[in-house]
């Protein structure tokens, strides 16, 4: 990677349960591995539940640059040991992939971002797909892609109501619904009860592509109430807009960050049916800026996603970037201060 040598320790070679045994030899096997190369410029813990390992590792290699990475799910999942440990060795700190998740983690320490970005093989397929658009098709498509399973959290009740607003507006809408399935029952029967909707599980990268591609304008509607969580960061937003698709984004959570808001794409006011009722007719009551957002989103994506940038930003970050900003502190609360009250939800 970049001329850097790397050695990966994974804690699972094959499919199947991790035992005690398995995870006990995992740890002597990073620990021998370590001691054997000695110093090193850094120590990358790709999984927050390995937080002891990794500080072991870097205690005893003497490395003073040993970055943890987190995902949106993560940060909800720290226990408070690890998240001690995180906080007070004098080497780890915490990487996330948006300003929504370093917000959620800034009572640990400073996490430096690393934006996600898409693979350089899937990346020119779909701005090949995208330089083959045609003019719009008379009846718009609106496209979401979401893993299936979790089509309460993304949103998908609220996606069916505000496509069926605008269509009380703007006319005929058709909704392409897609993402790894299998698709629950529930979703199939919640399908099949609109009108022009459809489904696709699992679709092959060849007809996922052309979805894309076909699509005059993408939504995704991940929620924030609990349980849910939100969206991290929304990587089928950037690939919708590689491919010429303006985006709608969720409300809530990190996804702004992924397109830029009335050039490539536009946010509900809230998470509500009616709100994004009211973005979907914005955007299809004018067909012409809706093909310009298209546009302005392939160019926008196609600059944020160059594979030599990302790879610069992950050496500087995971290898030579700042680190950790020590000391950290929080200042005590007194009596006559009002206590601070943080949001599962809020970054």
């Amino acid at each position: 990677m970049a001329g850097v040598e790397v050695h990966r320790l994974n804690l699972v070679d094959v499919d199947g349960k991790l035992t005690w045994p398995d995870r006990l030899r995992f740890v002597v096997r990073t620990l021998v591995t370590a001691r054997r190369l000695g110093q090193l410029d850094a120590i990358v813990t790709g999984l927050h539940t390995l937080v002891p390992v990794g500080a072991a590792a870097a205690t005893l290699t003497g490395t003073r640059h040993a970055p943890v990475l987190y995902y949106l799910q993560d940060v909800w999942m720290m226990r408070p040991f690890k998240t001690a440990v995180l906080r007070h060795h004098p080497s780890l700190f915490p990487v996330t992939i948006s300003n929504y998740t370093a917000g959620a983690l800034s009572m640990i320490d400073r996490a430096p971002i690393i934006a996600p970005s898409i693979a350089p093989s899937w990346r020119s397929r779909l701005l090949a797909e995208g330089a083959r658009r045609s003019e719009p098709a008379e009846v718009p498509t609106i496209l979401s892609v979401f893993r299936l399973p979790d089509w309460k959290g993304k949103g998908l009740r609220t996606l069916l109501a505000g496509v069926a607003g605008a269509r009380e507006v703007v006319g005929p809408v058709h909704l392409v619904v897609a993402g790894q399935g299998p698709a629950p029952t529930v979703v199939r029967e919640l399908i099949a009860s609109h009108q022009d909707v459809e489904l696709h599980e699992t679709p092959p990268d060849d007809v996922l592509t052309r979805m894309y591609g076909t699509a005059d304008l993408f939504a995704l509607c991940t929620r924030t109430d609990p349980p849910h969580d939100g969206e991290g960061y929304g990587m089928v937003l950037l690939e919708a807009q590689l491919a010429g698709c303006a985006v709608v984004g969720p409300a809530s959570g990190g996804c702004r960050e992924a397109y830029r808001e009335g050039i490539t794409g536009l946010t509900p006011r809230d998470e509500s049916a009616a709100a994004l009722t009211h973005t979907l007719i914005d955007l299809l009551s004018n067909r012409h800026r809706l093909a310009e957002m298209g546009r302005a989103a392939t160019r926008n994506a196609e600059a944020v996603t160059r594979p030599e940038d990302f790879i610069a930003n992950v050496v500087n970050i995971l290898v030579g970037g700042p680190g950790p900003a020590r000391p950290h502190k929080i200042p005590k609360q007194t009596r006559r201060t009002a206590p601070a009250t943080v949001s599962r939800q809020s970054p």
